[in-house]
């Protein structure tokens, strides 16, 4: 017998087997957000994200050590609240999220001599699983998203709302061809969190005159 074709999930189903993450349509950023699923992974990533900052400004030791558990600890917890659990594709999905949210803190100064992160980290600049070495495309649209986000929100053509949303759609489809142990509802949902989050770092870059480096 010649195997069934797995279908696309339809809007109400499982994204995919095991997963919990419901597909819907329509906007992308009216829908659930990667928050509502998993409300204290992203408490993890904030977390991950200042002692991130902290380590580059040589606060203390421990400092990258601590980043690198609230990171583990973000993946762990999207697993669980989400149902899939590629750790590959969590490690690139979170390290990105925690870069993002880390920009937010250096919003008043220019971190181009900050102290990089020694291999294995999580966080070296080298690592093959950076996302913007998995996909640059990917990571591209993902920038674009975010500033096509930032202008909207100040008044900027209605197009620019379409835009965002064409860009993450494209984004997630480019990031879930390299990652596939993430289904693609579930690329937007993190697609959108990082277009999110880029927008506002460029609100708050704008806000004290500093470029952005991301």
């Amino acid at each position: 017998m010649t195997p069934r074709p797995h279908l696309p999930a339809e809007p109400g189903e499982p994204a995919a087997p095991g997963s919990l993450v419901v597909v819907e349509d329509g906007d992308i950023l009216m829908r659930r957000g990667l928050a509502d699923y998993a409300p204290s992974a992203q408490v993890h990533v904030i977390e991950a994200a200042m002692a991130l900052e902290d380590f580059r400004l040589g606060r203390g030791p421990g400092d990258l050590e601590s980043a690198e558990a609230s990171a583990d600890r973000a993946i762990t917890t999207f697993q669980a609240r989400t149902g899939e659990r590629d750790v590959a594709a969590w490690q690139t999905a979170v390290t990105f999220m925690v870069e993002l949210r880390a920009a937010r803190y250096s919003a008043d100064r220019m971190p181009v001599f900050d102290p990089v992160p020694p291999v294995p980290s999580l966080f070296t600049p080298v690592s093959p699983m950076r996302l913007e070495r998995i996909s640059h495309e990917g990571y591209t649209r993902i920038l674009d998203a975010g500033r096509w986000l930032d202008r909207a929100r100040r008044g900027g053509k209605e197009s620019d709302i379409a835009r965002v949303q064409h860009a993450i759609g494209e984004a997630a489809r480019l990031l879930r061809d390299e990652l596939s142990g993430l289904s693609l509802p579930l690329w937007v949902l993190i697609c959108r969190y990082y277009a999110e989050t880029h927008g506002e770092n460029l609100r708050l870059r704008s806000s004290t005159g500093t470029a952005s480096t991301i």
